[in-house]
């Protein structure tokens, strides 16, 4: 297993500090502060506001879009169905600040409990097998009434590169607007350009052995979660979603976990592996290039997630 850094950074005018303590305080901790996680040689950056993972590179190659380019930046976790919220979602799990602790080499965020939704939100990233990084997910159902969720994890990636994922088969989902490129050998295709387009696309689907890749600029990043079944699925959801905004500016690869309903103060979990590997020049790089299903497999840990 790699080792985990877990870094505090902090811009000033000039220079910047580290923070190496093992705790602090919430109120010791200033808005704005970034923490990265080492892993291989992927970084993740995650920031305390939303607990929101703003930044995963693999040398000087960034793969999530930046706060620079639209707001709706970096990848964050969402509460399923969105017919239950509407939008823009909960200001206190989206955007507000997270309580940090780091213990060992683990670092978790908290949101403060939200009544307007009725729960309050965990993150815990750590270093894995597989040069991987493991998320965990809680949500927690702090209101007085029994409560139905999914978790929905949903990360935006810039357009130019190359979706691909095992579909499911048959199951109840919306109606899609987006195509896939080809469905061949059990694996669906999506290759996004960057050409404007009407309007928003998105595709709704099954999916099966719990993961979705997307090829960009020589390099793969890979997410890994518990595969599921269509009776499991959120109302009007996927296992896996693709969303296109129609300027072009940006993809969101979304994976969910079950539906369950959650008594007060039951908690549901939901564990993510993200992976960022280069992609060998042997490897051809097209819509139904079963060497790069092949090389995506080969990445992932093999035993089931739960």
């Amino acid at each position: 297993m790699s080792r985990i850094y877990i870094i505090l950074v902090v811009n000033f005018l000039i220079g910047s500090s580290v923070f190496a303590a093992d705790n602090k305080a919430a109120s010791e901790i200033k808005p704005g502060m970034i923490f990265k996680v080492n892993c291989g040689k992927a970084v993740m950056e995650i920031s305390k506001n939303g607990g929101r993972i703003v930044s995963f590179q693999h040398g000087n190659q960034e793969f999530l879009t930046q706060s620079s380019e639209h707001e709706n930046f970096g990848s964050t976790l969402w509460s399923a169905p969105q017919s239950n919220w509407g939008w823009p979602p909960f200001e206190v799990l989206d955007n507000r600040e997270y309580k940090v602790e780091k213990v060992g080499d683990i670092l978790k965020m908290t949101s403060d409990p939200d009544p307007k939704s009725g729960f309050q939100f965990k993150k815990t990233w750590q270093a894995a097998e597989n040069n991987s990084i493991r998320i965990e997910y809680l949500i927690k159902n702090i209101s007085g009434k029994a409560k139905s969720v999914g978790p929905w994890e949903v990360t935006r990636v810039p357009c130019g590169g190359l979706a691909f994922f095992p579909d499911g088969g048959k199951g109840k989902v919306p109606e899609s607007n987006l195509k896939p490129d080809l469905e061949e050998d059990g694996i669906k295709w999506i290759s996004i350009n960057k050409n404007p387009i009407s309007d928003h696309q998105k595709l709704f689907s099954t999916a099966k052995e719990g993961w979705m890749a997307f090829a960009f600029e020589g390099y793969l990043f890979i997410k890994q979660f518990p595969d599921i079944q269509p009776e499991n699925y959120s109302p009007k959801q996927g296992e896996v979603e693709i969303y296109i905004n129609k300027e072009k500016s940006y993809t969101e690869l979304e994976n969910q976990g079950a539906y369950r309903l959650l008594q007060p103060g039951e908690t549901i979990k939901y564990i993510v592996y993200w992976y960022l590997v280069p992609i060998p020049e042997t490897v051809k790089i097209d819509v139904g290039s079963q060497e790069l299903v092949r090389f995506a497999r080969k990445q992932i840990i093999q035993t089931k997630i739960k």
